[in-house]
């Protein structure tokens, strides 16, 4: 009551005065004339100059600041409040002015601590390596961060306000987003999304509880697991092709030892026919383990090449050199076609020797006799190839995508009669990709095949060209 008081003391009184001296105005004309001592028109006259200078007044103090204040209230109302109204008079009129401003430093205020801190939401969003979907009470999409958007190849303005199943068409993920909204419980579980190619997701999905907005909703935060899921996948189908692998020489190892202890030691001929598959297949044993030695390094990166620039001609020729003997056997000729001043190519000289001898072995191994292998090697501006190519039996179209997989044979028979372990163009491919070039296989069934890597070259030898290549 003291405050409405106070501000009437300061505000109130002065329309109301202007009031009570306009009505004294007009009563002292009305004596006056009933006095007859003003004519009609003169006091007519007489109120009129008074009821103009009030209205003058009222105008410039009332009036006109309230449509100042109006155009620059809709100003605000658009976003603009950078707007001041400038009246600053000590009554009511001021007073209101300066409530405006005041509402609306307030409002600018307010906005851009909205504004920083939505930018700080998006930062935070852009920056989760995860997915993360927001939807409300009823499954419509309220947020989806950029990793989502590259995923599924949608945007943001698109997905907003639509259900999750128009956005992504996956059942499984709008279930668990149903059942979360439905029970108010977190729900986790792995899916296979298509986007388009198929993704592993382990998805955790979290109502939004106590949080204040009218609805409620859920988040959910995808994560990427497919590599992992490949990952264990290949070590499961790693550990279960050695253990075969393994298996079939211990096997037959213990059956011949068994059978000489049994009495066949007693027959030499049959005991040294038993004791030499024994050997050859202990030399397979350990030709295995070795080999998964050497791409188990590889593969960890514990192996890195060291790197020299090296004439790959030198190398061709010793590593034919090895496999020549082999090769007479089966009365195989290997030639070697190689252009002149072939450039110096960055590489590991014993690990690519091995990639030599891997691709050459294996053409011998699987021509027929009397057959012929040959080498060939061109250099472009910046890489160099080398062709293995055979007239040999051939490899079907549908093994061409899987023979640098690990344990994976063509002709498995005929590659454990040849004492293959199935690991030779799998370290070929882990070598040529350490030394950050390509391998490709073309082959044709009773045509041949032609193995091919390319490895990239450089003008200059320095260590610096050799640390990046590192």
């Amino acid at each position: 009551m003291l405050i409405k008081l106070g501000t009437f003391w300061r505000f109130g009184w002065r329309p109301i005065a202007s009031y009570f001296f306009l009505f004294l105005v007009f009563f002292a004309l009305t004596q006056l004339t009933s006095d007859e001592r003003v004519s009609l028109w003169g006091a007519a006259a007489t109120a009129f100059i008074c009821s103009a200078i009030l209205a003058l007044i009222m105008y410039k103090r009332l009036i006109n600041p309230l449509g100042e204040m109006a155009e620059i209230a809709q100003e605000m109302a658009r976003g603009n409040l950078d707007q001041e109204i400038r009246n600053f008079a000590q009554d009511e009129i001021g007073d209101l002015a300066r409530s405006i401003n005041y509402m609306a430093r307030q409002l600018k205020s307010n906005i851009e601590s909205v504004i920083s801190e939505k930018n700080r939401i998006q930062a935070i969003l852009s920056s989760i390596a995860d997915g993360v979907i927001a939807v409300d009470n009823w499954g419509r999409v309220i947020l989806i961060n950029p990793v989502v958007e590259e995923l599924f190849g949608i945007d943001m303005a698109y997905s907003k306000g639509k259900n999750i199943l128009r956005v992504i068409r996956n059942y499984e993920l709008e279930k668990m987003l149903s059942k979360a909204l439905e029970t108010g419980c977190p729900v986790e579980k792995q899916i296979e999304i298509l986007t388009p190619e198929p993704l592993v997701f382990r998805v955790h999905v979290t109502p939004l509880k106590n949080i204040g907005v009218e609805h409620g909703g859920a988040v959910a935060v995808l994560k990427d697991v497919t590599e992992r899921k490949r990952v264990e996948e290949m070590r499961s189908d790693f550990v279960a092709n050695v253990s075969h692998e393994l298996r079939t020489p211990l096997t037959s190892i213990r059956g011949f030892a068994e059978t000489l202890l049994d009495g066949a030691i007693d027959e030499p001929k049959l005991a040294r026919q038993f004791l030499e598959i024994m050997n050859t297949e202990t030399e397979r044993l350990s030709r295995l383990i070795d080999e998964l030695l050497n791409l188990s390094k590889i593969e960890d990166r514990k192996t890195v090449p060291s790197l020299q620039l090296l004439k790959i001609e030198d190398l061709i020729q010793r590593t034919v050199a090895i496999l020549k003997s082999r090769a007479q056997e089966k009365n195989i000729e290997i030639s070697i076609s190689l252009p002149d001043n072939l450039p110096q190519v960055p590489g590991d000289p014993d690990m690519l020797s091995q990639v030599l001898i891997n691709l050459i072995d294996n053409s011998v191994s699987y021509t027929q006799p009397g057959g012929k292998i040959q080498i060939h090697a061109a250099a472009w501006e910046d890489e160099l190839k080398v062709d293995v190519q055979d007239n040999g039996i051939g490899i079907p179209p549908e093994s061409l995508s899987r023979v640098f997989e690990r344990f994976y044979r063509v002709d498995k028979a005929r590659s454990r009669e040849q004492g293959g372990t199935g690991l030779g163009l799998s370290i070929v491919k882990h070598i040529i990709d350490a030394h950050h070039g390509s391998v490709q296989v073309e082959s044709k069934v009773g045509v041949g095949s032609t193995f091919s890597f390319v490895l990239p070259l450089h003008k200059t030898g320095s260590s610096k060209t050799l640390q990046y290549m590192l």
